[in-house]
């Protein structure tokens, strides 16, 4: 994030934003210990450094939404599981926007909004303004830009495309296709994405189920 970016930001307390770390690390530390994979077999399916997973598991270190998809791959579940677990917990299913527990990342910050067997909601803000490598998921994902500007790569059968999205524009795309996004423009952006569970996909599954043999 730029030194601009950041100071568009809301502020929120330190503590908060420490919280959210510890309550990160807990949610990974707690299902790789499930898994009963070691930091040395997390690091090596994920390309990530065991340093770095063991300070980020102590709350110390801020994962990029590219790590966490590493680390959500490598334990088998997704980046809105884990940002799930590390929410604050609620019992009241409104959300508002005045009690935002935003889970602070290295370029951004993410806000899980819905995350139940049939769909997730994630609100990104302020996204990288360069390109990161493609993800893809199993599941069908849609984009719905809130406010600011996109630019979105897909990549098709007819090869890649480039749209740019601005406020109430929305794509969409079927599951396994790749994609990537990026900031353009001054406006700080944000962006719902959304994730519809296909029949039979576990992809929205919660982190207290057991895996699957």
């Amino acid at each position: 994030m730029t030194a601009e970016q950041a100071k568009r930001r809301p502020r929120r307390p330190a503590g908060a934003e420490r919280e959210a770390d510890v309550r990160l690390g807990q949610a990974i530390r707690g299902l790789r210990k499930e898994r009963s994979l070691t930091l040395v077999q997390v690091a090596a399916a994920s390309g990530l450094s065991h340093p770095f997973l063991s300070q980020l598991e102590r709350g110390r270190a801020r994962p990029s939404m590219r790590s966490l998809f590493q680390i959500a791959q490598a334990l088998g579940t997704t980046q809105q599981a884990l940002l799930s677990a590390a929410a604050a917990s609620s019992a009241d299913a409104v959300v508002r926007g005045s009690d935002a527990d935003l889970v602070d990342v290295l370029t951004g910050g993410a806000r899980l909004l819905v995350h139940d067997r049939h769909i997730d909601v994630t609100e990104f803000v302020n996204s990288p303004t360069e390109f990161a490598d493609f993800f893809q998921h199993d599941s069908h994902e849609f984009l719905y830009v809130v406010a600011g500007a996109i630019e979105v790569e897909i990549v098709g059968d007819d090869g890649p495309r480039l749209e740019t999205l601005g406020p109430r524009d929305s794509v969409g795309y079927p599951g396994r296709t790749e994609h990537r996004f990026r900031q353009v423009g001054q406006t700080p952006s944000v962006v719902l994405v959304i994730h519809a569970a296909e029949p039979g996909d576990a992809s929205t599954t919660d982190l207290q189920e057991e895996p699957t043999a």
